[in-house]
């Protein structure tokens, strides 16, 4: 599944309206603080305006990112500088910085308002998605945790977590992300296979329901070979998995080979004695292989 989502920005009229500049105005800023942050909003919006590609070589971004600076190294703990500056870089897609402002912003204690969460995630989800495609699971899980830190519910950070932490074969780390999602949206269906999947994996190992799943897919499909193979390796894999051994002794069935399936019938019977089916089914075995 493909879980790369770009965060839509909000338009100039509301970023005019809940930029930056609306944080923490109480105290005017310094003056030579108030100078590069008025030049770098303005540079910012003109490149909004005359939609400059947003890239941080642009002359109207390189201008804004300078003026950024100035402000935030005129008055480095302002919530207006720091916030302007992650603003700027990550309208610009310069996201490496844009992350670190938007770190050295909340580590100074200030929230992020309706204009700065979109662009805040968006950045996020860009590191993090850059880190994943290079193979860096646990880095890019570093990323969307501080995500979920900053921005509680972000579902698509859940969902990244839930994915990544089953990936790496920890199931019993997946599934409170996955529980949260479903929990956020009842109607994620995708979320709720992969609580099932994640569960179920802590439940059998995941070698065992990975198997097991991949048994269930080759018989739906008709292969009756490889399924065959597969739920044989989900019961090598957890011989307490009663209904790899009932799926195990299904195939047999089906291809013939009476001795077996009474077998494997036999031990998901023997596993789970309070199915008729498997005892029904293991006296059917039998029965045929004129046993």
């Amino acid at each position: 599944m493909n879980l790369r989502r770009s965060v839509p920005l909000l338009p100039l009229a509301l970023t005019l309206l809940l930029g930056s500049f609306t944080v923490g105005l109480s105290q005017a800023l310094p003056s030579e603080a108030q100078a590069p942050y008025d030049a770098a909003l303005t540079a910012m919006n003109e490149a909004l305006a005359q939609e400059v590609p947003p890239f941080p070589d642009q002359p109207l971004w390189a201008q804004a990112i300078r003026q950024a600076t100035a402000a935030v190294e005129a008055a480095p703990s302002d919530a207006r500088t720091l916030g302007l500056l992650a603003e700027v870089y990550s309208r610009s897609n310069f996201h490496l910085r844009a992350w670190n402002a938007w770190q050295a912003y909340l580590d100074a204690g200030y929230p992020l308002n309706a204009t700065q969460s979109p662009l805040f995630l968006s950045v996020g989800e860009e590191m993090a998605w850059s880190a994943y495609d290079r193979g860096d699971l646990e880095t890019a899980a570093t990323y969307q945790s501080a995500v979920l830190d900053a921005v509680p519910f972000a579902k698509d950070a859940r969902v990244w977590l839930g994915r990544i932490r089953l990936e790496q074969g920890r199931p019993g780390d997946a599934v409170p992300y996955w529980e949260a999602v479903v929990q956020q949206d009842p109607e994620d269906d995708r979320a709720r296979f992969f609580l099932d999947l994640a569960r179920d994996q802590v439940r059998w190992g995941v070698d065992a329901e990975n198997a097991f799943r991949e048994g269930v897919t080759a018989y739906e499909a008709g292969n009756l070979d490889t399924a065959a193979t597969a739920f044989t390796r989900a019961t090598n894999a957890n011989d307490q998995y009663a209904e790899a051994w009932a799926w195990r002794g299904r195939v047999a069935f089906e291809r013939g080979f009476y001795p077996q399936a009474a077998d494997a019938y036999g031990r998901a019977a023997e596993l789970d004695p309070g199915s008729d089916l498997y005892e029904y089914f293991r006296g059917e075995a039998a029965r045929r292989a004129g046993s």
